[in-house]
């Protein structure tokens, strides 16, 4: 059964308090307003939506958006809070670190870092929202860099991919401590139990691929030894959608790869969508048989939506970061904002520790260990 990562389990929502959730509305392709409908229609999803919401970005386009009628529902779950600066798709992040500390971005990690909200979501430059993220707040102890991690849906289960960006140029000891980091995710939030963790090369012998790779490879066996982690070795491509019972729960990468292989993935998915279409609508004898198979259409076109899994959440901080793409419609914004919730409700960053701690320990006097 696919886990529905949109979805609060019973046991996320006793006894916790409503969690608050800043959202950047002005880091979108698509303009705030898409953003700002993205929240609308998470927060009327009442069976499944139970935070409240700060929205930074121009107060007076947010306000006047609040003040239609569809926003009425959901108002007293709003709050908002003017910034005065927007942080470019193209801009550099040491730039946007040193000139925009006012903008909705550097706004809503702020509100992350005073206890003012429990997450933050931006679909603006990834590379500004890792710098701010790593300088207002922090890494945990022990971890060097953060990491993005995204759920890539296949026909009978999920899997979690990362890095997709935060990091492309990764230690292999940063790469190890993402493994760590995405087998927590995996187990805390998405109740995998032990994940399964391969790391992605171009073969599974001893001996493929770089020398990142074969460091990390052999860092990886050490701590698989020592129960830190569930490792299973080197995988290929080719293995990511197998059945279950060849199945990964997470895909480990650096952040050049993962971010290259997820937007070929999106694009595959797209153009086969579009030629699967084309295909079916060639002559009416193929049109009339739609008829017949469109339910399972639609169910396959469900489950290997991207809109169901729209938010990559920034692992490894003090805080709880959210990243969804800057072109994320309204549907994304909204899974974005469930799968946040999600999130916020089930993360434990006390084992997280413990777990980056002793593998620390484990990897200590190891020449993997010294690499920078």
């Amino acid at each position: 059964m696919l886990t529905d990562l949109t979805q609060p389990q019973a046991s996320d929502m006793v006894g916790e308090r409503q969690p608050v959730l800043a959202v950047d509305v002005m880091g979108s392709d698509l303009g705030s307003g898409e953003i700002l409908d993205g929240v609308c229609l998470a927060l009327k999803s009442q069976d499944q939506c139970s935070l409240r919401t700060i929205l930074v970005g121009d107060g007076k386009v947010i306000e006047s958006a609040l003040s239609q009628r569809r926003f009425r529902s959901v108002r007293s779950s709003i709050e908002v809070l003017h910034a005065d600066d927007v942080i470019a798709m193209d801009e550099s992040p040491t730039k946007a670190l040193r000139h925009k500390k006012n903008s909705s971005m550097a706004m809503a990690v702020e509100l992350v870092r005073d206890g003012k909200a429990n997450g933050a979501l931006s679909c603006g430059n990834t590379g500004a929202l890792v710098a701010f993220g790593t300088i207002r707040l922090r890494t945990i102890d022990g971890l060097e860099r953060p990491a993005l991690a995204t759920v890539i849906p296949a026909i009978d289960r999920n899997f979690i991919l990362l890095d997709v960006g935060a990091n492309p140029e990764p230690t292999a000891r940063q790469l190890v401590h993402g493994a760590i980091l995405g087998a927590h995710y995996g187990n805390v939030a998405l109740k995998m139990p032990s994940p399964t963790v391969g790391l992605l090369s171009i073969g599974t012998e001893e001996g493929k691929g770089t020398e990142l790779v074969q460091d990390a490879h052999a860092m990886l066996k050490l701590l698989s030894d020592n129960n830190v982690i569930n490792y299973v070795g080197l995988i290929e491509g080719f293995q990511l959608f197998q059945e279950r019972a060849a199945s990964i729960d997470v895909v480990l990468c650096d952040g050049f790869v993962g971010n290259v292989l997820i937007k070929t993935m999106e694009s595959i998915a797209a153009r086969l969508s579009a030629f699967l279409r084309k295909e079916l609508l060639r002559n009416p004898l193929r049109a009339f048989g739609c008829l017949f198979i469109g339910g399972a259409l639609r169910s396959l076109r469900e489950k290997l939506s991207a809109e169901r899994y729209g938010g990559a959440p920034l692992l490894g901080l003090n805080g709880s970061l959210f990243k969804a793409h800057g072109s994320s419609n309204r549907k994304q914004i909204c899974h974005a904002i469930l799968i946040a919730q999600r999130f916020l409700r089930a993360s434990a960053v006390g084992e997280l520790r413990r777990s980056v701690a002793l593998a620390d320990e484990i990897l200590r006097g190891t020449n993997g260990a010294d690499q920078s």
